[in-house]
């Protein structure tokens, strides 16, 4: 009996500590309000309908997963296959395709989240949560 005992015991301490070995679970990354201020900031101006750099439009889900010659920008649940987390991480000033091209990278931690979202399978609501604007500019009075 005891010897019985003292497997029960052990088989409920192994179990205990295992589950305090395993990494802690984070929510999903949640595009509208942690990737989406960031494409909004870094990305929107030259990825939309009427800066089509890259041939990228990122203004919402369909456009963003849209084919284009040089393949998917997104590869869900595959960011090294994905060049909009891939050009992200080039070094800048080495290659022409290190993104964003001028003025300040973005930051690792934005990098990281991109690339968790895309590792998570890249969800992108339709609707108003999933759409992006450019920021537009105003014409001087007679250009």
């Amino acid at each position: 009996m005891n010897r019985a005992l003292a497997v029960v015991l052990l088989a409920i301490a192994i179990t205990s500590i295992s589950s305090f070995a395993q990494p802690p679970t984070t929510a999903p990354v949640d595009f509208a309000s942690q990737i989406k201020p960031i494409l909004s900031a870094q990305c929107i101006n030259c990825h939309h309908s009427q800066a089509l750099f890259g041939n990228l439009n990122l203004e919402n889900r369909r456009r963003a997963f849209a084919r284009r010659p040089q393949g998917p920008a997104i590869v869900p649940g595959e960011p090294d296959k994905s060049p909009l987390y891939v050009v992200l991480t080039l070094p800048p000033r080495q290659t022409p395709k290190a993104m964003p091209p001028t003025g300040h990278r973005i930051p690792k931690e934005q990098v990281e989240l991109i690339r968790q979202w895309i590792k998570e399978g890249a969800k992108w609501p339709n609707g108003q949560a999933g759409v992006i604007r450019p920021l537009v500019t105003q014409k001087p009075p007679g250009s």
